[in-house]
C-alpha cells in the first residue's frame, strides 16, 4: 500500500525544477476561501521556505518553527504565484528568514518565519516522529479533492468565541511529532474567521497571521479561542491554541487580522 503524500504538498506548492528555483503556488478551490488564496497556504510555503535554508545550517540538529508572519491583501487568488527567500539570520541557535511571493512579475504578498536550533542526544541523527518525512528539494503538487479544513477535520464548536477544534493524527505531525506549522496557521485563521463571521455584516477573510509557536500540540484534540483586539471595527484578533490532551496546555499565541472578502470576478 502506498503511503499518503507529505502534507505540505496539498496547499498546490510544487518545487519541480532545480533547488535554487523560486517554490510554484497554483491556487485551487479547495485551498481558497471566498475566492482568496488561504494565508495558510502562504504560511506553509514561508515555512518551506525558511525550513531549506534552516536545514542546510543545521545538519541533523532538530528545528523548531518559534514564530511566523504572513501579509497578504484581500485580493481575488492570481492564477499562480511564486515565492522566493533568503535567510536574514543564521546563528548557532537561531535561524531566520523571509519570503516575498509574487504573481505576473508584481509583489502580492510577504513572510518571515524563524527556526529555533537543537542538538539532538548523543546517538540520535533523525527526527523520531511519526512522519519522519524530511522536505524533498523537488516535490510537486498533490491536489485535495475536498476544502482544506474538511481534510484536516477542522470543526467549529462556538463561532461567537472562535471556538473550534482538530483531533490530531500522524498526517497533521511534523516529523517532530507535533502538529504541524501550517496547520496551527490553519487552525488560528479558522478561529479568526468563526469570530469574524459571527461579528460582522459582511463576509470576512484572513489577510495577516502573527504566530508565535509556544509548545507543540502532541496528544489533541488541539481547541481555539478568539477575542477581538478593538471590537469587529478594528479588524484585529487575538488567538490562544491549546492542547486539551495536555492539560489545556496553550500551544499557540497569535494575532490575525481580517478584512472584508473581496467582490467575485465577474
Amino acid at each position: 500500500m502506498s503511503s499518503a503524500p507529505p502534507f505540505f504538498t496539498r496547499y498546490g506548492i510544487s518545487r519541480t525544477r532545480d533547488p535554487d528555483a523560486p517554490l510554484q503556488i497554483e491556487p485551487y478551490e479547495a485551498v481558497c476561501h471566498r475566492g482568496v488564496l488561504r494565508p495558510t497556504v502562504l504560511a506553509a510555503a514561508v515555512d518551506l521556505l525558511g525550513s531549506f535554508f534552516a536545514r542546510a545550517e543545521a545538519g541533523t540538529d532538530a528545528l523548531l518553527t518559534t514564530d511566523l508572519s504572513v501579509r497578504s491583501p484581500a485580493r481575488w487568488s492570481p492564477a499562480s504565484l511564486s515565492a522566493s527567500g533568503r535567510a536574514l539570520r543564521v546563528g548557532r541557535s537561531v535561524i531566520t528568514s523571509e519570503a516575498a511571493f509574487e504573481a505576473e512579475g508584481a509583489p502580492v504578498a510577504y513572510g518571515q518565519t524563524t527556526f529555533r536550533r537543537m542538538a539532538r542526544p548523543a546517538g540520535i541523527s533523525a527526527a523520531p516522529g511519526p512522519s519522519g518525512v524530511a522536505v524533498p528539494e523537488v516535490f510537486d503538487a498533490v491536489p485535495l479533492d475536498q476544502p482544506l479544513f474538511d481534510e484536516v477535520g477542522v470543526s467549529v464548536v462556538d463561532g461567537a468565541r472562535g471556538a473550534v477544534e482538530v483531533a490530531l493524527r500522524d498526517a497533521l505531525l511534523n516529523a517532530e511529532g507535533g502538529m504541524q506549522g501550517a496547520l496551527v496557521a490553519l487552525l488560528v485563521e479558522a478561529s479568526a474567521l468563526a469570530l469574524a463571521d459571527a461579528s460582522c455584516a459582511v463576509p470576512q477573510v484572513v489577510t495577516e497571521l502573527d504566530l508565535r509557536y509556544l509548545a507543540a500540540g502532541r496528544a489533541g484534540p488541539v481547541v481555539s479561542e478568539a477575542q477581538w483586539v478593538a471590537g469587529p471595527t478594528g479588524e484585529t484578533l487575538r488567538v490562544v491554541l491549546r492542547d486539551r490532551g495536555q492539560g489545556n496546555r496553550i500551544t499557540t499565541a497569535a494575532i490575525a487580522r481580517v478584512a472584508p472578502a473581496p467582490a467575485p470576478l465577474r
